[in-house]
């Protein structure tokens, strides 16, 4: 039985008895999140004071952020290895310290090289540990029947941080400028996450003498029993490289329009404030998105939600096209709900449709190499975006072929998720 407490058991928000310390788990990832990965959500708010610094151009200033996703990808890939080996809770706290580093080394940069050396090269690397596979993984020990909701209550920590890190880095930019805002960012990173990480998480469940869920010994963990996708062995599970794919295009659609909102907000006439002012708005949005798309996937299935939500990311994209002027109010905000409510419960979603099917021995490795193909759609869609403008003048183009890719990502995910694994749903 549970020394600890019997946990969240009637429902996912019960609070009778102790709380299932999980529960303490996820609500520490999500702090942890939006602590750490908030400065880099909030690249945006950057793209254009990193354009003037330097004098180059938007294509070349998004290409740091898209080796920054690469190698996020690829790092993510190897140290989730790592993750199965000697678990979770060492890789994140060293990724998380070695993040707040290079957050503070980018404050002391002198040229757009220096700034794809640390903040794309070795952030991108470090950040792979501290995100994605790592704290899924961990997740995924601890919940079983709640995995959804868990998973949007953690991954909640992203928006939430792009919504923190989005303010305060506009206000940053013009009260000390872009340097002294990412050494501020870093410090907190170190000072403040790390030491939460080396204090909260726990690895397994077992160390503390509970069980996933927080059930009883010996209880099954509902009324759907996990089954696993039978991947222990060397072997790829059936449909994986497809489920790949649509991974890569949800990284595409996500990453094009997190680069480059507050961009195409200031061309069609708003103020830079104003524009991450709505950029932050969003992000509150995806908060509350990723905890009603994890609980909503709980009970209706990960498909129906993630389908869902596709559409409404569609809808965003089309709108935000709509806006050519700040007097267009009606489709700002259409934009701003739809998107900020679909770009926080993609994640979640998708990620416990991955963990339900891939569970085993070796999740870390089969979860970094699907960071991989979220990666490469992350990494192409900043570059992409920032090409076509130079080159086209304009959004119109990617913003209409990122609208057609997510809804893409949904219809290829549904098409081959039985033949991931039998306990699709």
């Amino acid at each position: 039985g549970s020394t600890v407490g019997n946990g969240v058991r009637k429902g996912c928000g019960s609070l009778a008895g102790r709380i299932f310390y999980g529960w303490i788990i996820a609500g520490t990832i999500l702090t942890v999140w939006a602590l750490s990965i908030g400065p880099r959500q909030s690249f945006s708010v950057f793209l254009l004071p990193f354009v003037e610094e330097f004098g180059s151009n938007r294509s070349v200033v998004s290409g740091v952020f898209s080796v920054h996703m690469a190698l996020y990808a690829v790092g993510g890939w190897g140290l989730g290895i790592l993750v199965d080996r000697v678990g979770p809770k060492r890789i994140i706290a060293w990724s998380t310290a070695g993040w707040a580093l290079v957050l503070v080394a980018t404050g002391w940069l002198s040229g757009v090289w220096q700034l794809y050396l640390v903040y794309g090269f070795l952030g991108g690397i470090a950040t792979g540990g501290l995100a994605y596979v790592a704290n899924n993984a961990l997740i995924s020990r601890w919940f079983i029947r709640y995995r959804g909701v868990a998973t949007g209550l953690a991954q909640a920590g992203v928006p939430l941080g792009a919504a923190i890190y989005g303010s305060l880095g506009q206000l940053g930019v013009a009260t000390m400028g872009w340097r002294g805002t990412h050494v501020a960012f870093g410090l907190v990173v170190l000072v403040v996450a790390v030491p939460l990480i080396a204090l909260v998480h726990r690895d397994d469940p077992k160390e503390m003498g509970l069980l996933p869920d927080g059930r009883p010994s010996g209880a099954e963990s509902g009324p759907r029993r996990e089954r696993h996708a039978g991947h222990a062995g060397a072997g790829l599970p059936r449909g994986y490289w497809a489920i790949f794919g649509a991974n890569a295009l949800r990284g595409l659609t996500m990453y094009a329009i997190l680069v480059h909102q507050v961009a195409y907000l200031v061309d069609v006439g708003f103020s830079r404030l104003a524009a991450a002012s709505y950029f932050s708005t969003a992000a509150l949005l995806a908060i509350a998105g990723g905890l009603a798309a994890g609980a909503i996937s709980d009970r209706i299935g990960r498909l129906r939600t993630y389908g869902g939500l596709a559409g409404l990311f569609a809808v965003g994209y089309l709108s935000l096209l709509l806006t050519r002027h700040p007097s267009h109010t009606l489709p700002l905000w259409v934009f701003v709900v739809s998107t900020g409510v679909a770009t926080g419960g993609v994640g979640p979603v998708f990620t416990a449709f991955l963990t339900d099917r891939l569970q085993g021995p070796r999740l870390g490795f089969l979860l970094g190499l699907q960071n991989i193909g979220f990666g490469a759609g992350a990494t192409l869609a900043p570059y992409l975006a920032g090409a076509a403008f130079d080159i086209l003048g304009s959004y119109t183009l990617v913003f209409i072929l990122m609208a057609a890719a997510i809804v893409g990502s949904s219809l290829i995910a549904s098409a081959t998720a039985r033949r991931l694994s039998p306990s699709s749903r």
